[in-house]
């Protein structure tokens, strides 16, 4: 164990006097989100506890794999007794819950250095792989396979399986764990890496055909012309940002996505030279120094034109 055991014996507390929890994670949820809301509320089930998990967007597919992916709603209505909110820096980024909740009935738990600390128990933990990672410290030997397993889908993913400079010895450690309680590895990579659908696939390939290299930074687009011909969504999108950084040389990748005529997603990546998360700042985004993001309420061209002006240089 190596988060503060009062840290853990403080939200045991909160739980035990709680019946109704409401648990919940961020919108354009990824393998973090999906896997932490999915692993705690299947542990506060274990504990007797009434529990909601909400998503307030659709999940990627690719978590469907994982027990309690079905029992995810996109809204919550009424009162808890709990609220907690995972993988969140701020609850501005997530919707369809419950207004105006008490900070004192909020347990925040994140991995995030831009957090707000909004909950009344607020554990951030900055220099963790992911959310999950802390929860597998919380849940500790009184889990399951299903509940493990989820975990370890969001320790996977956010390291970009152990590839990102997140991955500390603490990280790998933490992974052993879980498999040594059962967890198949090659399984969960397979179910989560290895399952793009031939829309996706032709996607990817268009988005490769925009790659534009400048120094050591390369520039991708998605266009919503793209997804109409391919066939997808902009759920198709979330795990391709990643191949802005494959080229040897190549120390920070962006990817921009039209979601909307005059709405443009920017996702960043670094390999750990550039820091992100001052980039995505900038524009009122976040996140972490290689991996960060925010939207540009303008239309595909004219935020492209701005990231090249402010972020490459040109």
């Amino acid at each position: 164990m190596i988060m503060d055991n009062n840290l853990i014996v403080n939200i045991e507390q909160l739980i035990e006097k709680s019946n109704s929890i409401l648990v919940f994670a961020h919108k354009r949820p990824d393998g973090d989100a999906v896997g932490s809301v999915i692993a705690f509320s299947l542990f506060l089930k274990s504990k007797g506890k009434k529990v909601t998990a909400l998503l307030p967007d659709d999940p990627p597919p690719e978590y469907d794999f994982l027990k309690g992916f079905d029992s995810i709603v996109k809204k919550a209505e009424g009162e808890f007794d709990l609220y907690i909110s995972l993988d969140e820096a701020d609850l501005s980024r997530t919707y369809n819950i419950p207004d105006n909740i008490p900070k004192e009935k909020i347990i925040n738990i994140d991995h995030h250095k831009s957090n707000t600390y909004f909950g009344g128990l607020n554990v951030v933990l900055p220099d963790y792989s992911s959310t999950c990672e802390i929860l597998i410290e919380i849940v500790g030997e009184r889990g399951n396979t299903d509940i493990y397993n989820a975990l370890y889908t969001g320790m996977l993913t956010d390291t970009g399986g152990f590839k990102y400079a997140n991955t500390s010895v603490r990280t790998l450690k933490h992974a052993i764990e879980l498999i040594e309680k059962g967890v198949n590895h090659a399984y969960i990579s397979q179910m989560v890496f290895m399952r793009m659908t031939r829309g996706k696939i032709k996607l990817l390939a268009l988005a490769l055909e925009t790659l534009e290299f400048y120094g050591d930074k390369a520039i991708m687009t998605i266009s919503l012309d793209m997804l109409n011909k391919t066939g997808t969504t902009m759920k198709d999108t979330e795990s391709i940002t990643g191949y802005t950084l494959v080229t040897r040389g190549i120390e920070l990748g962006v990817l921009l996505r039209e979601e909307a005529e005059n709405r443009t997603r920017v996702s960043f990546r670094s390999k750990g030279k550039y820091d992100v998360d001052l980039m995505a700042k900038e524009f009122g985004g976040g996140g972490h120094k290689e991996a960060a993001g925010c939207t540009i309420d303008t239309d595909l061209q004219t935020a492209s034109k701005i990231i090249k002006e402010k972020v490459i240089g040109l």
